[in-house]
């Protein structure tokens, strides 16, 4: 928050998120030049439950910060800030403010169905000798940080490899 001084003493801090959201985004080529960024709609909150679980997230760390437990921490709300009460302004901030964990999966995702970019052996359909071993292949967002199943990732691709030589 660009310009705000934060208050002096014990404060605290909440960052409600939405771990396994409904919405999905898009990526796709912008041309055949592989020189060319991509385009990239992550499509965040398309989803109306989406919307929902993060305001609930929001009125939930609000009543928790209410609690006499919490007291001798308490100092002011910074965000949403107590101004924003009803339901369209939580709405409203959730959409204004919303940001990623960091954690996008799923654009090559694995499978043996007609939408699956690879197969169970992380080779890319159609392509021989490509494989794709990093998190673009889960089918699935899962509901933690997506590092060790990355890694996992990587190290059956490295199997697979040792296996096909």
């Amino acid at each position: 928050m660009p310009g705000y001084v934060f208050p002096e003493g014990r404060v605290y801090s909440w960052y409600p998120g939405v771990v396994r959201p409904r919405s999905r985004g898009r990526l796709w080529l912008r041309s055949a030049d592989p020189m060319e960024q991509p385009l990239v709609d992550p499509a965040y909150l398309r989803e109306q439950d989406d919307l929902d679980a993060l305001v609930e997230g929001i009125q939930i760390t609000r009543e928790i910060g209410r609690q006499a437990a919490l007291a001798e921490w308490n100092a002011e709300e910074i965000a949403p800030g107590p101004d924003v009460r009803t339901r369209a302004e939580l709405d409203a901030y959730a959409r204004a403010s919303l940001n990623t964990y960091y954690h996008p999966v799923g654009t090559a995702r694995m499978g043996t169905d007609p939408l699956a970019v690879v197969d169970p052996r992380l080779r890319v359909y159609g392509v021989t000798g490509l494989r794709v071993a990093d998190a673009s292949i889960f089918p699935e967002i899962p509901s933690a940080n997506t590092h060790v199943a990355a890694v996992m990732v990587g190290e059956r691709a490295a199997d697979f490899i040792a296996a096909d030589s």
